[in-house]
């Protein structure tokens, strides 16, 4: 699916690219150049017949029109490149439309299907196999307040049950507390691990219900800086939310960054 969408957004490029250059080409000049360096200096010559071998030197008023020439050439050469590319392109999105590896087990009647095992998980399957994975999270200290999400999944804050509640409204696979390895050794367990199930890619959601209090936040800038330095990195695979006494965790930037990011 990753392969399939970055196909398309190259597809898309190229075919923007190759509309610009036919805008440019239409207005370039006739002509040809000679470009070379002679005593460390660049010089060029414009040949405006096939038969005039040499060409006329460029001098400084000139140089416009030999700029033109070798822009003309250059758009010319990336735009051969980019025709042969956007049909390679669109040959193997052809194929991948047809007639993917993953799909044929889906496409064998059932008495076939029972006796062969199957070299690709489907999405059921393999968010099945990621929810069973063991983990252990912090836990809870005894008489510390308990807030659950609709699904019975105990957490910290009001904020995370609602949290929790979003993920599963939009279908979100999600893991609480599930503890992560940094770059230093250390050991911590981030709000939710959740799963965009269409690319296969997990997301860590660090919630912040203090960001008005300068000691929470001190030592969160901190947790930030070691799990960017872990190879978590925000709008990549880290995503962030924030709220202050003033400003409650704001549900539409929540469901925002699910639509950008985990669907």
């Amino acid at each position: 699916m990753r392969l399939t969408e970055e196909l398309n957004q190259r597809n898309q490029k190229l075919t923007q690219l190759l509309q610009k250059l036919d805008g440019s080409l239409a207005a370039s000049p006739e002509g040809s150049l000679r470009a070379f360096v002679d005593a460390g200096h660049s010089r060029y010559y414009i040949r405006n017949k096939p038969s005039d071998r040499l060409g006329k030197y460029v001098k400084k008023d000139d140089l416009p029109r030999a700029a033109a020439i070798a822009q003309r050439d250059y758009d010319m050469a990336v735009k051969d490149a980019a025709e042969k590319e956007l049909s390679a392109i669109g040959g193997l999105l052809n194929i991948r439309k047809k007639n993917l590896p993953e799909d044929i087990y889906g496409k064998l009647i059932l008495p076939r299907k029972q006796l062969v095992y199957s070299h690709f998980l489907s999405d059921e399957e393999f968010v099945a196999q990621w929810l069973v994975e063991p983990y252990k999270h912090k836990g809870f200290e005894e008489g510390s307040p308990d807030y659950r999400s609709t699904d019975g999944t105990r957490v910290r804050s009001k904020s995370e049950a609602i949290l929790g509640d979003i993920f599963d409204d939009c279908g979100i696979p999600k893991k609480y507390e599930c503890p992560v390895t940094l770059w230093n050794g250390k050991v911590i367990h981030p709000d939710y691990t959740l799963l965009n199930v269409r690319k296969r890619l997990e997301f860590i959601w660090e919630h912040f219900g203090k960001a008005d209090d300068p000691k929470y936040m001190e030592y969160n800038t901190g947790r930030l800086n070691d799990l960017i330095r872990s190879g978590f990195y925000p709008g990549v695979n880290l995503l962030l939310t924030f709220e202050t006494k003033s400003r409650p965790l704001d549900a539409n930037v929540v469901r925002a960054l699910i639509e950008q990011f985990l669907l």
